[in-house]
């Protein structure tokens, strides 16, 4: 198969060198934190986060490859506005071309942090979502096997940034030091914000779907002075 080439560049972040295709978060991101055990209420909670994010002026940094990543993919393209980012635990030299048009067609990217031909590594992996969490505003965790508090989300509680974790989350021992360390527990992103605009809510008749439910935005404002 032939090869194709990938236009990056290489943006020095905190002393470490990052490589990026397409745009690099600047302001208003949201980072969901999932994992391989994220259950349907998990997944939906992301959809509807998703959905929330680029209704209320926020971009979405993601782990792709994941159980919930088509889900977040989705509530994103469902609104336009929000851009998508994509942290690799690989180099760029495995970035499927869907991958790179998914993210760029939103104005976001894709974005590396190990050498363009290298494999997928645990160190990877926790470098990506380390990253992913340190540039985004505010970080919403959504997996249910959380054992170990990773210290990117302790450094973010520490510096007083916003964490949140998913209900569905609160399975694992490590989500629930979170939230006894000062993470909020909320159902959807909605529950981080300060004053949403916008929020989902379950609707029959809906215009947003996703594994057999459907979800309608609600402008919140307007729906407070009826």
């Amino acid at each position: 198969m032939k090869k194709y080439f990938i236009d990056c560049k290489s943006v020095d972040y905190n002393g470490l060198s990052v490589r990026v295709c397409g745009a690099f978060p600047s302001s208003r991101t949201i980072f969901f934190s999932s994992g391989k055990k994220t259950g349907k209420k998990g997944i939906l909670s992301l959809y509807r986060s998703a959905l929330e994010a680029v209704a209320n002026g926020w971009n979405v940094a993601y782990i792709p490859g994941l159980p919930s990543s088509a889900a977040i993919e989705m509530g994103v393209y469902e609104k336009e506005g929000g851009s998508l980012f994509a942290f690799i635990p690989m180099g760029m030299g495995s970035v499927s071309r869907s991958l790179l048009s998914r993210c760029l067609v939103t104005g976001g990217g894709v974005i590396s942090v190990v050498e363009d031909e290298a494999t997928f590594s645990m160190e990877a992996l926790n470098g990506a979502c380390s990253v992913a969490a340190t540039v985004s505003d505010a970080t919403l965790v959504a997996t249910e096997n959380l054992r170990i508090t990773p210290n990117y989300l302790v450094s973010a509680l520490d510096e007083g940034r916003c964490v949140g974790v998913l209900e569905s989350a609160l399975n694992g021992k490590s989500a629930r030091n979170l939230v006894r360390d000062g993470a909020l527990t909320v159902s959807t992103l909605s529950g981080l914000l300060l004053s949403p605009r916008y929020i989902t809510y379950p609707d029959k008749n809906g215009k947003y779907a996703i594994m057999g439910e459907r979800f309608t935005l609600m402008d919140v404002e307007r729906y407070e002075k009826r």
